[in-house]
């Protein structure tokens, strides 16, 4: 042992050091991080509900063990009228986990539109998730009464924004279909959360 510790004493030494620079690290930039996180939320929440004047936040509960309250973000026009809701979706896409906003309408009839949280995709292909405008803007008004699907159709053919076909990114398949599989199976859990919450607002109070 004291062998052990004579030959390996600068190893074990830089380790210590190391461990404690990089937790001293993070430490000293996690307030950032946070800032820019909830600052890229905001944008998000804001591209989708661009017409709104103001925006609430409720936390749903959630009935399935161990599961997260969902964030519920609310936006109002000027004269008080609802615009639209909109919620997080994460799952894997191509190469790592893809985080989404998704927003719905006020009847939760069709999509308003998604923002993208994070994405590491294949840089020039999948990545373009974040930055295609003709790729996100599929999802605006798309019907939420069934499934989204991708086709693979050529660039210069644009494509719609009122049916639930949604042209893929050329050469990012995969990346395409697993975005609308987060959106389809988040909104599925959702709905019925969102319809109590909806039910539940428009009740009349008891006086």
């Amino acid at each position: 042992m004291r062998d052990f510790l004579r030959q390996s004493w600068l190893v074990l030494a830089c380790a210590a050091f190391f461990g404690l620079l990089l937790a001293w690290t993070y430490a000293s930039w996690e307030p950032r991080i946070e800032q820019n996180r909830l600052m890229k939320l905001r944008r998000g929440i804001r591209s989708i509900l661009v017409d709104a004047d103001s925006i609430r936040t409720d936390t749903l509960a959630v009935a399935e063990a161990g599961a997260a309250p969902l964030a519920l973000y609310t936006g109002y026009g000027p004269g008080g009228e609802l615009v639209g809701y909109v919620f997080r979706a994460e799952g894997t896409g191509f190469q790592d986990r893809i985080e989404l906003l998704v927003g719905v309408g006020p009847a939760l009839e069709r999509f308003r539109g998604i923002a993208v949280l994070f994405a590491a995709e294949t840089p020039g292909f999948g990545d373009a998730i974040r930055d295609s405008a003709i790729f996100k803007c599929q999802f605006v008004g798309a019907p939420t009464g069934q499934d989204l699907f991708v086709v693979k159709k050529p660039d210069s053919e644009r494509p719609k924004t009122d049916d639930p076909e949604i042209v893929s990114i050329t050469g990012a398949t995969i990346t395409s279909e697993a975005v609308t599989t987060i959106i389809n199976r988040r909104f599925d859990q959702v709905q019925p959360l969102l319809e109590r919450f909806i039910t539940r607002r428009a009740a009349p109070e008891e006086g």
